[in-house]
This record gives structure tokens, sequence and C-alpha cells, in this order.
């Protein structure tokens, strides 16, 4: 796989997360909805980290650590039964896209330059 493409996956992917954190904040909103998001995280989280074991990047602890974190929120999330008021919904759409964007433009931001600088392709 090409550095360039592999990165383009990953924002493509990222994307889509925020898409659905988005969808937390409408009225009416479902519990399936953490279902959907905690699949889609999973899939980009396994892709991920495959990627991370494949091209031996030295940071590999560390980011599964704060993958794992928010699997576990999400986990609480939808195991929990709540009445998804309007106040519920914002503070977990809070949530929910402030931990990516740190962990994105943070951790993320490491392991792409790590790709980049990297003979890895």
């Amino acid at each position: 796989m090409e550095k360039t493409s592999e990165l383009i996956w990953q924002d493509t992917q990222h994307q889509e997360l925020f898409r659905l954190i988005d969808k937390i904040k409408e009225s009416g909103v479902e519990a399936d909805i953490f279902v959907r998001l905690y699949d889609y995280a999973e899939h980009h989280f396994n892709l991920e980290e495959a990627y991370m074991r494949e091209s031996n990047y030295p940071e590999i602890e560390q980011h599964i650590a704060a993958h794992n974190k928010f699997r576990q929120e999400l986990t609480n999330m939808v195991t929990q039964n709540h009445d998804y008021d309007e106040m519920l919904r914002e503070t977990l759409s809070t949530f929910l896209s402030e931990w990516p964007k740190r962990h994105i433009f943070g951790i993320d931001k490491r392991f792409e330059a790590y790709i980049l600088s990297s003979d890895i392709k």
C-alpha cells in the first residue's frame, strides 16, 4: 500500500466518524447510533492497528491504549439505558467529537509523520 493512499483512507474514515458523531446531536436519536459508531470506530481502529504492526510503529502500545480508552467509553454509552434528551445528546456529542479531534491531531499525526518519513509502501 502506498503511503499517500494510506493517509487518504485514514482521513476518509475520520470524516465518517465525525458524521456519525454529529448525528448524536439530532433530536429523536436512537441508542443504536452508539452501536453504529462503536462498530465503525472498531473497524477503523483495527485497520490502523494492523498497519502499525505491519510498519513496526514504535509507539504502537501508547496508540492502542488510547483506542482502548475510547472503546471503553463507547461501550459504557452503548450499555447504559438513557433517555437521550437534548442535554445528554449535547454532552455526549461534545465528548465524542473532542476525543477524536485530540487523538487525530495528536497521536494520529505522529503516526502519519512516522509513515511519511519511512520507506514503508
